[in-house]
């Protein structure tokens, strides 16, 4: 069942970098994406599991979409790093990228979680998004509904709608709806929805301890939309019991599976390695 993760507000995202907390003020080289890393999801459906009782760990889940409806029209969207988004609005394919004046620039001050005060001088920089304003963005209209859409592979996660918990950066609170997009018509390519852990990749071939899966640049070529590149970064898995879990080599979406499957790579069961057709 499809769940939207809809933020009350504007959202960081924000998947590695550095910020530099300085008395003189703030200094962020990180970089910050539409949608949020696999690991934030894991997080938050974890938490609620626990908080409303349906059990002790995260279920298994596929995505993330960037999802927006209005009146007269429906986007359902994946990642296409950096800052993009692919998306298929009434059948046709477009890609969105995010210019660097639609994000927010925030100033903040860390707070000490123990003593319940801010630390003096430890100033930081938190680039934003407005979810809403993206969405009007692509559909050219109002949205109705927006936010970060998954497909959640749980019975009982029928008890997450109208669940309040907190969401990407600083915590920011998000409510949880059930959705039912529309998929009929779409391009039907498999595409990585989210970054795949591998140990390696190539000739277009990545690897990982399990396994093996074919991979491709995305074209559609009617539409003259061809991402060129297969991009690859390092990134962490998450965390695991406050523990930072190890760096991996990662390919990042959107690129095109090849293979009939429904994920690739390591810690796929975290939502990792996600593959999904729009």
């Amino acid at each position: 069942m499809y769940f939207l993760i809809k933020p009350l507000g504007s959202s960081a995202f924000k998947w590695g970098g550095v910020s530099s907390i300085l008395i003189s003020g703030a200094v962020n080289t990180g970089y910050y994406e539409p949608v949020p890393a696999p690991s934030t999801i894991y997080g938050f459906l974890k938490y609620a599991y626990i908080i409303m009782g349906i059990g002790s760990d995260a279920p298994e889940f596929s995505g993330p979409y960037f999802y927006a409806k209005g009146k007269e029209s429906e986007a359902i969207c994946v990642h296409s790093y950096p800052s993009g988004l692919l998306c298929r609005i009434q059948g046709e394919m477009c890609l969105f990228k995010i210019k660097e004046e639609q994000f927010e620039h925030r100033i903040g001050i860390a707070l000490d979680r123990k003593q319940k005060i801010t630390k003096e001088g430890y100033v930081y920089m938190q680039k934003m998004l407005d979810l809403s304003f993206i969405s009007k963005e692509i559909l050219g209209e109002e949205p109705e509904n927006y936010g970060v859409m998954i497909n959640v592979l749980d019975d009982s996660a029928e008890k997450l709608k109208n669940f309040v918990g907190p969401f990407g950066g600083e915590s920011r609170p998000a409510k949880v709806y059930s959705v039912e997009p529309e998929f009929a018509g779409g391009i039907k390519k498999k595409l990585l929805a989210s970054p795949a852990l591998i140990n390696s990749i190539s000739d277009k071939k990545a690897e990982w301890k399990c396994g093996h899966a074919e991979i491709d640049i995305f074209k559609d070529e009617e539409k003259k939309i061809i991402i060129d590149k297969i991009s690859v970064r390092m990134l962490s898995a998450g965390f695991d019991n406050g523990k930072r879990l190890p760096m991996f080599l990662a390919i990042m979406p959107t690129v095109e599976v090849k293979d009939n499957v429904k994920r690739i790579g390591m810690y796929s069961e975290k939502g990792w390695g996600s593959v999904v057709e729009i």
